[in-house]
């Protein structure tokens, strides 16, 4: 059976469907939501978009306010146990999705993780760069094509994921947005993408560059005044872009703790590993090879110089992932 008409068969019946992001959604979980709510509705099943936290930068505000993405803080919604909910670009029980009343009874994503043998519907596929390439396949089963605002989200979505094809994007993302070039618009996605930080954010910039601590290949930076999540991993691909940094980890404190991101260009060294080790015993994370997060929700367990001790040991070889 096709994956989409089993998910299709899945959600026939529910009464109410909420399709969740990950929280703090960025373009890719947003594009995809957005996606596979307009898909569902060629089958006449309604569905919410929610999420927790907030949309933290202005790129993504401005993608949903052009193409009238209707997504809203799960608050917004009295939740109750008979609902359903299909989490995209996340999985069930990780850290960066927030348990919500209702009954998770899909996941779609598209980060390396485990199939919960409770879920009714589970597509996982880390070989992609990207959660929306995974939602056009279901597009494509199906030959319906998508109207100009859903192929221009999921467009916008895999080249900020994949980070304009540079990161974990895979031959199949290509593939999607060439299918997808025609019918988006083009002009909007190249917008989105050249203005994804504003002039405040040269503040973080500077202040990088100033405390930025680097040891042979290993490069890493703490904000104790915080940094949003979303800028926190633009910065450390500005990092990584350096011709001698090879591994790098930023870290920032924010309401949740500390929160990490963590880069490599590395084979042996790969992100999603790296920062379990990271913060072993204290926090955790996940995320792909080159490109992983974490968390410490205590801030009174984070110590900055062993996490630097740490990342360098890592960077070295000294310490087994």
């Amino acid at each position: 059976m096709q994956k989409i008409k089993k998910l299709i068969k899945t959600l026939k019946n529910k009464k109410r469907i909420f399709i969740q992001t990950h929280n703090y959604p960025d373009h890719d979980a947003v594009a995809s939501a957005f996606a596979l709510q307009y898909l569902l509705k060629n089958f006449k099943i309604e569905s919410n978009i929610i999420f927790h936290g907030d949309i933290l930068r202005d790129s993504l505000q401005k993608m949903i306010d052009k193409l009238n993405i209707p997504i809203l803080p799960h608050y917004k919604y009295e939740l109750n146990d008979e609902d359903t909910i299909v989490i995209v670009d996340a999985n069930k029980k990780n850290k960066n999705v927030t348990a919500l009343k209702g009954n998770v009874a899909a996941v779609i994503d598209h980060h390396p993780g485990i199939e919960h043998e409770d879920l009714e519907f589970c597509d996982i596929r880390s070989d992609y760069g990207a959660c929306a390439s995974i939602i056009f396949s279901y597009f494509a089963e199906l030959m319906l094509e998508p109207g100009r605002e859903v192929a221009t989200a999921l467009h916008t979505g895999i080249v900020f994921d994949t980070h304009q094809f540079t990161r974990n994007a895979s031959p199949l993302d290509i593939e999607t947005v060439a299918m997808l070039y025609n019918v988006s618009d083009v002009n909007l996605v190249n917008s989105l993408v050249k203005n994804s930080i504003k002039l405040d954010d040269f503040r973080q910039y500077r202040y990088l560059l100033e405390k930025l601590r680097v040891k042979g290949n290993f490069a890493y930076c703490h904000f104790p005044d915080g940094c949003n999540k979303d800028l926190l991993a633009i910065l450390a691909d500005y990092i990584l872009s350096a011709e001698e940094i090879k591994f790098a980890v930023l870290s920032a404190q924010s309401v949740e703790g500390i929160s990490f991101c963590v880069r490599s260009k590395i084979p042996e060294i790969p992100a999603n590993t790296a920062v379990q080790k990271l913060l072993e015993g204290v926090g955790s994370g996940g995320g792909h090879l080159d490109m992983a997060g974490g968390r410490i929700p205590n801030a009174k367990d984070f110590d900055q110089e062993n996490i630097f001790r740490t990342g360098v040991a890592i960077a070295n070889g000294r310490v087994k992932l």
